[in-house]
């Protein structure tokens, strides 16, 4: 039985392959639809998605059996099918695809002029007349004259393909992210019955939900010094949530991912009437339409330590509106209350 966390990704995955297929880009509904698969090989939606772009991508997917499409792990993405090879006039040299979010596009490559390996990011501009592209442009610049923080992500280079698609160049994170060390807590799910509990439902083999204490105060506490360096800037993340902190190599975390950040003396970066930011996290202010100030990330903060320390965010809901209205309207459970290692005040 697919997780409830692995549902909410594959239901972000499939809102993604819904946009891309809107756009006519088919080659990326192709891609979304194989990794949906790869998660959940029963996924009606996502062979429905398959067969829609099998006449345009030149492969009769449609009528496969799910089990001969070929998995996409989450960490081991060869770089896709069509892909680009590189980037900026071939300084960049891809060598694996490792993911795409609603604003970007992300692969592995190779710095050929300083010799290192990084992360490229390919913003999507898709649907943006030029004003907004390059109002995303000046955010982007705005992001990279943040400067250096050891708990935030480094912008490495900033640029524009020749099709005015803009790029930002970061550092490498070889320690993944927060999700994936939350989804990795949640492998550890044993039945009750098998000995281990007289309780009925799963329970986790590490005895809690999430992470263990140590470890969430650690990360929550790099978060924080990230924050106050950006918050002393102007900068107020608006999306902050596990899958926008990355640990190194050495597990240290940084906040990513500053592509719904703006300068809060300027003007919104996305287009009018479009909701930003993720729901699980979002504080009411943000998603009423309110004035966002640093508070907003505190919040979001807030919700994702909840989350690492009970496996679960704060809230739950059927659709986004239904968690918007709890944020606004009801107090969540205390964390002892889901998990008992956790300790009350």
């Amino acid at each position: 039985m697919t997780s409830e966390r692995m549902q909410r990704r594959i239901e972000r995955l499939l809102d993604q392959a819904d946009e891309a297929a809107d756009q006519r880009d088919w080659a990326v509904v192709d891609e979304i639809g194989r990794s949906v698969l790869s998660l959940d090989a029963t996924n009606v939606d996502a062979q429905e998605f398959l067969a829609l772009a099998a006449p345009h991508v030149g492969e009769a997917v449609a009528g496969t059996e799910p089990s001969a499409i070929p998995t996409i792990p989450r960490e081991e993405n060869s770089t896709p099918r069509e892909s680009p090879t590189s980037f900026a006039n071939d300084r960049y040299q891809v060598s694996k695809f490792l993911g795409e979010g609603g604003k970007k596009r992300v692969y592995r490559a190779h710095d050929t002029l300083l010799d290192r390996e990084v992360a490229f990011a390919l913003i999507k501009t898709e649907g943006f007349d030029q004003t907004s592209k390059e109002r995303i442009s000046r955010e982007a610049q705005a992001m990279g004259r943040l400067g250096v923080h050891p708990n935030i992500v480094a912008v490495l280079d900033l640029g524009q393909e020749d099709d005015g698609s803009p790029y930002m160049v970061t550092e490498l994170m070889g320690g993944g992210d927060i999700e994936a060390l939350l989804e990795e807590a949640s492998k550890s799910l044993v039945p009750a019955g098998d000995g281990s509990s007289g309780n009925s439902g799963p329970s986790r083999a590490s005895g809690h939900g999430g992470l263990s204490l140590e470890r969430t105060i650690e990360i929550g506490k790099a978060v924080c010094e990230g924050l106050e360096f950006a918050h002393a800037r102007g900068i107020v993340h608006r999306d902050l949530k596990p899958g926008n902190v990355w640990l190194t190599e050495e597990g240290v975390a940084k906040i990513g991912d500053f592509g719904l950040a703006v300068m809060t003396d300027r003007s919104r970066l996305t287009r009018e009437g479009m909701m930003v930011g993720t729901v699980s996290y979002m504080p009411p202010e943000q998603a009423t339409g309110g004035d966002i100030t640093p508070k907003a990330d505190l919040y979001s903060l807030g919700a994702m330590l909840y989350e690492m320390v009970t496996g679960r965010p704060p809230f739950l809901g059927d659709d986004e509106i239904a968690i918007i209205g709890q944020h606004i309207n009801t107090p969540p459970v205390a964390p002892p209350g889901i998990t008992a290692p956790v300790p009350g005040p």
